[in-house]
C-alpha cells in the first residue's frame, strides 16, 4: 500500500518528517472539509476517496497537477480523501526517506468532545520513542477544532489506537458507545478498527469501508466467540512485541487480509482483488 509510484514528480521531494507532512497537505483535501477550503458543489470529486494505495493518490495527483510534489495545490486541485489517506501517503514518504513509520486505525477526541471519532494518524519513529502524528491537521483545522496541544506530537489521551480503544473499553473506562462515525458507534465499530489497525501493524493499510475475515459490517453485534479473539488481537498490538503480531497475522485467516475481499461502496458490498 506506501510503494511508491515511478514519476518524475517524486524525484526532488523533502525529506525531513515535518516538510513531507506539508507535502501531503498539499496534495491531499479531506472530504469532509472541503466546504472549508472553498471546494463546494461538482468540483467535490467524490470518488477518489476510494483510492487506495498510495501510487493510485499520487498518480491521481500528479493527473491534476503535473507540478512537484513539493508544491502546494490549490484546493480544488487536491485528491479528495479522508484521514487514512493522509497517514498513508506521510507513511510511504517517511518510510521512502528511511524514517520508520506507520499507519495506526483508531479514534479521537479532538474533533467533537467528548466523542471519539474514528480517524487514522501514523506513528513514526524518532530513534528513542514513536511519536504520533496526525498529517491531516494543518493550520486551518488546527484553529477550526481550537487544538491545545501538538497534533505532530501527540500527548497520550488524544488518540486511542483501535486495541487501545477496545481494552478500555471492555474494562469500562470509556463509554463504548462514544466510539465510531456517522451511524456507526460503539463495541461493534471498535472491534472493526481493532482489525484493521492489526492490519496496518503488518503493512496492509486498507480502507475503512474494506472487509475481510472478523471485519465485516459494524453494525453486527460482537459475538462472545469474536469477543474473545478481539481481546487477544487488541493485547498483541499494545504490546507491540512485532514478531508476536507478525506471527498471529500470518497463521490467523480470520486477520489476515487476503487477495479478494469485501468493500461497501454506496452501501452495498463489492468484491475487489488486491494485488498482495
Amino acid at each position: 500500500m506506501t510503494a511508491l509510484p515511478d514519476h518524475p514528480a517524486l524525484v526532488d521531494r523533502p525529506s525531513d518528517p515535518g516538510d513531507l507532512r506539508r507535502v501531503v497537505q498539499g496534495l491531499m483535501l479531506h472530504r469532509d472539509l472541503a466546504p472549508a477550503y472553498g471546494v463546494v458543489g461538482d468540483a467535490i470529486r467524490i470518488n477518489e476517496q476510494h483510492l487506495r494505495s498510495t501510487a493510485e493518490v499520487l498518480n491521481r495527483a500528479f493527473e491534476i497537477s503535473a507540478a512537484p510534489i513539493a508544491v502546494t495545490r490549490q484546493p480544488v486541485d487536491r485528491v479528495l480523501c479522508i484521514c487514512r489517506h493522509f497517514a498513508l501517503v506521510h507513511t510511504a514518504l517517511l518510510r521512502a526517506a528511511g524514517v520508520p513509520a506507520r499507519v495506526r486505525c483508531g479514534f479521537s477526541n479532538y474533533f467533537d468532545p467528548p466523542k471519539w471519532f474514528d480517524h487514522w494518524i501514523i506513528e513514526r519513529w524518532n530513534g528513542q520513542r514513536w511519536i504520533r502524528d496526525d498529517p491531516q491537521i494543518d493550520d486551518l483545522q488546527r484553529k477550526t477544532f481550537q487544538l491545545d496541544f501538538d497534533p505532530y506530537d501527540q500527548p497520550p489521551g488524544k488518540f486511542l489506537a483501535g486495541g487501545e480503544a477496545w481494552i478500555a473499553a471492555r474494562a469500562g473506562e470509556v463509554d463504548p458507545d462514544l466510539f465510531g462515525i456517522f451511524d456507526m458507534w460503539g463495541l461493534a465499530f471498535i472491534a472493526g478498527n481493532v482489525i484493521a489497525d492489526f492490519a496496518c501493524l503488518n503493512k496492509v493499510e486498507l480502507l475503512p469501508w474494506d472487509a475481510w475475515g472478523m471485519k465485516s459490517d459494524p453494525h453486527d453485534p460482537v459475538t462472545g466467540e469474536a469477543a474473545a479473539v478481539v481481546d487477544e488481537v487488541a493485547k498483541l498490538a499494545t504490546s507491540d512485541d512485532f514478531e508476536a503480531i507478525r506471527g498471529r497475522y500470518l497463521t490467523d485467516e480470520r486477520l489476515r487480509v487476503p487477495p479478494d475481499i469485501g468493500s461497501f461502496i454506496n452501501g452495498e458490498r463489492v468484491g475487489v482483488h488486491l494485488a498482495l
